[in-house]
Parts: C-alpha cells; structure tokens; sequence
C-alpha cells in the first residue's frame, strides 16, 4: 500500500475511533439499595438522604408525629410512588433518545488490491491498490420524519407517566377514604363494644333484683364478646389500608398514624348533570389521554414509513491504479436504488392499520368510560337515598326502640331479651349507616374515576394537589367547587 493511501487508512481509523464512547461500569449493590430505600420509607423528609456517610445509619429512625392530611398523602406520593419512578425513568430513557438528533448515515469506505495479468502487463506493477468513500444523502426527510417520530415517543411516556398519576391520585382520595372511614368504624366498634359491656351490667343488677336469669346474662355477654372480636376485625382492616397505602405512596405505614380531626370532605346533596361530567370526561380521563398519544404516535410512524419509500442518493470519490502501468485514475461515483419494486408498500399498508386501529381502540374507550360514568351515577344516587331513609327514619326508630326498651327493662315492665334484640338492632342500623356512608363516599370516587377528575375537595385541598394531564382542554367549570377544570 502507497505512504497517501496508508495515512489515510490510518487517520480515518483514528477519527472513527476517537467518537466511540467507552463502557463504565455500575454495580447494582442490593444491600446497599435496601438500606437506602428503607431509610427513604421512614424519612422521606429529611435532607441527608443522599448523604453516603449515613450508609450505615440506623434505618428504623423514629418518625416524627407530622398531621397526614390529604394534600401531604399527595406531596408524599409524587415524590415516593414506586410506580411514577418506574415510568419516570422509563421517560427519561425515550427523552435521552429524542434528544439525540438521527444522525446522517455512515460513509462507506472500500479499498483493496487489484491484480493484473496478461502479456502486456508489467510484472513491477501487478498488484495495485484501490480504493472508495461513499456518502449517502437521504432523500424523503427521513431523518426528520425519525426525530419526529422519537419525540412522540417521549411525549407518549410523558403522557403515560402524567395519566399513571393521575390515576394514583384518584386512587389515594379512595384510599384516603377508606382511612378515615375505617378509623370511624374502627371507634364505633370499640364504642358499640363498650356499649354492649354496659349492658351486661345492667343484667347483672336485674340478676340481682330477680328480673333476669342467667341465660339473659349469658346472651348479653356473648354479644359483648362478639362486638370486641369484630373490633379487632375493624383495627386489622384498617391496618391493611395503611399498608395499600405505603405500596401506593412509597413510604413507611407509620406516617399513616397522625390523622387529622376532619379528614373528609363534605358530600353534597345533590348530583351535577351527566352532561357536565361528560364534558369533563373527554379531557381527563387518563385512559383516553393515553390513546391520543397512541394515536399521535402512529401518525409520527406512517410519516416514517412515507418517507423510507424514498430511496438515498449515493455519492463518493473513487480512486485506483492501472495494473502494469504507473498510473493513477480518480473518478466519482453516483448511484441511486430506483424504487421500481419495493416502495415500502408493507411499512406503509402496516402504520396506516394501527393508526386505524387506535382510533378504534379510542371509540371503544370512550364508549367504556361512559358506562363507568353512568354506573358510577347510578350507584351514587342509590346509595344517598338509602343513607338518607337510614338517617331519617331507620336510626332514629331503633335508637328510639331501644331508649324504650331500657326505661322498660329498669322499670321491670319489659323482657330482656327483648332489650337485647332492641339493642341488637340498633348496634346494626348504626353499623348500617356507617357502612352506607362508606358506599356513598365510595361511589363519589368512584365517578372521580370515571371522568378521572375529582370533585369532592378534602378539607385544606389545594387545587394544585391535581396532577396536570397534559392534555388540551376548554375551560369548564367544576360542578361542585365552581372551579374551573384545567
């Protein structure tokens, strides 16, 4: 090989080389993990959390009493949540490669020996180099067309991780629900429980005065029993939402322990139109804002697919030796794929499908979401006539009932089983009530879910506790709270 030819062998090797990135090793350190997520599950607060001289600190460090209202269960997931760190690091990873731009495609370079044979060839210069560098010229924007393509790739995650949490959100409020009603229920065991004790002994007196037997003892005690088994049922309950909870929000259950006096918001009286919740519905539920970005993906894809029917143009220098002469010939090349055959045809038929596809994907969607709503408004309206006749006529005669039932046992007038039943009665009508109420607060979440906004605002709420979802919506106005949706 000629000295020329060699040094540019050799300098285009080095420049080649001189770009590649090198390989750097991160070890995945379980321990060391573990120890760190725990610390971060208890103190989530505190700012020497990515300090490495505290690798070995005690990670069951006390947890200071802070109120856990609604809006810092909120604060505490977006920063915590498991599942929005999973999809964040899975934007960061389609952001890395939008950020990137698609680069032009690679210079071939082609050199060798060409030998020479025949009479009138000279044996000195028999064997001669050639060589070649050809540059490809994309022709159908299909660089542009994969830059565009890569960035809605991103926005797609992005919307995914927006709609992620939105979702959590609205699944907080319900669990957050579900924490103050089952510390109320939790209290009207214990209180029912010690009710129910208080009975016992008044029977215990009517033993004594000869108005009641054993047997009524016996029977009200083993009600007393009953009622303090289900309160340990009610605290185990209540201690499986604060763990659904701390998987949902990230952090340890005991900064679930410090509620708040009014945890609840107040329910209205009456429903908004399924007309309003609609409207609301078409720009905030996470579901339909999911497949838009499906379908501004596959639109990003047929322009793709469009553009690669186009083939690139080929152009590069040329040089190489007359075999048996002392002669050097340079030329350029050019060359082109005439696109007489494939066009694409299957890229193009396959992202115009799935666009089409989608868009089906979308109808069907909608059409769900819909029937959630309108089931969701069904129950909600079935649950509040029920609570109001509890509140209005069923609670009011047992509590009655059993005031009578109490003046009659003491006065000697009436039998003590039919105390026990009337007291029964009551205990159950009031667990009634309470369980109903958690039906109607449920089926308010429930319709938060199915337009994915909420409606009910928790004492001390802010409207930015409201995760954006990004997508564009006109301006309507919250049926309940009067604001507008964004």
């Amino acid at each position: 090989m000629r000295p020329g030819l060699r040094l540019f062998v050799v300098t285009l090797a080095l420049v080649l080389l001189s770009g590649c990135e090198r390989y750097v090793q991160r070890p995945l350190i379980g321990d060391k993990i573990l120890a760190s997520v725990e610390r971060k599950r208890r103190l989530p607060d505190a700012a020497f959390l990515n300090d490495e001289s505290l690798e070995g600190s005690d990670a069951s460090a006390k947890i200071a009493p802070v109120s856990f209202t609604f809006s810092r269960a909120v604060a505490l997931m977006k920063d915590n949540s498991p599942a929005l760190k999973e999809l964040r690091a899975e934007y960061d990873t389609m952001q890395a490669l939008a950020s990137v731009k698609t680069p032009l495609p690679n210079p071939a370079f082609e050199a060798g020996p060409l030998y020479g044979f025949g009479p009138k060839v000279s044996s000195l210069y028999r064997l001669q180099p050639f060589g070649s560098l050809s540059f490809s010229i994309p022709t159908g924007q299909r660089l542009k067309r994969q830059d565009e393509l890569n960035q809605a790739s991103a926005e797609a995650a992005y919307v995914e991780s927006q709609a992620k949490h939105r979702e959590l959100y609205l699944e907080l409020r319900k669990s957050y629900t579900r924490l103050a009603l089952g510390r109320q229920r939790s209290a009207m065991r214990r209180d029912l429980a010690d009710s129910a004790e208080k009975s016992t002994s008044l029977t215990k007196k009517l033993i004594e005065a000869g108005l009641a037997t054993e047997l009524d003892a016996g029977l009200i005690e083993l009600e007393h029993v009953k009622l303090k088994t289900e309160a340990f049922t009610a605290e185990a309950e209540l201690s499986n939402i604060r763990g659904d909870m701390s998987q949902t929000i990230g952090v340890h259950a005991d900064h679930f322990t410090q509620l708040p006096d009014e945890m609840l918001p107040k329910l209205p009286e009456t429903l908004p139109s399924l007309d309003d919740l609609r409207k609301i519905l078409l720009n905030n539920s996470p579901d339909l804002a999911r497949i838009r970005a499906r379908y501004e993906l596959a639109e990003r894809e047929l322009h793709l697919q469009l553009a690669k029917q186009y083939p690139d143009f080929q152009i590069g220098p040329k040089f190489e030796n007359d075999q048996g002469e002392k002669k050097t010939t340079v030329g350029l090349t050019l060359g082109l794929d005439i696109p007489l055959f494939d066009r694409n045809q299957q890229g193009i038929a396959s992202a115009k499908q799935k666009r089409e596809e989608i868009r089906v994907k979308f109808e069907a969607a909608a059409n769900r979401a819909l029937a959630a709503l309108d089931r969701a408004y069904a129950n909600n309206k079935l649950a509040f006539d029920k609570l109001q006749m509890l509140k209005t006529l069923v609670l009011p005669r047992a509590e009655k009932n059993s005031a009578l039932a109490k003046k009659g046992i003491e006065a000697g007038t009436s039998d003590t089983l039919k105390y026990l039943e009337t007291e029964r009665n009551q205990r159950a009508v009031s667990l009634d009530v309470l369980e109903t109420e958690m039906t109607l607060r449920s089926a308010w979440v429930e319709l938060e879910q199915a337009i994915g906004y909420p409606l009910l605002p928790f004492p001390n709420e802010s409207p930015s506790d409201t995760p954006p979802l990004g997508t564009p919506s006109p301006i309507v106005n919250c049926p309940i709270c009067k604001e507008p949706v964004k």
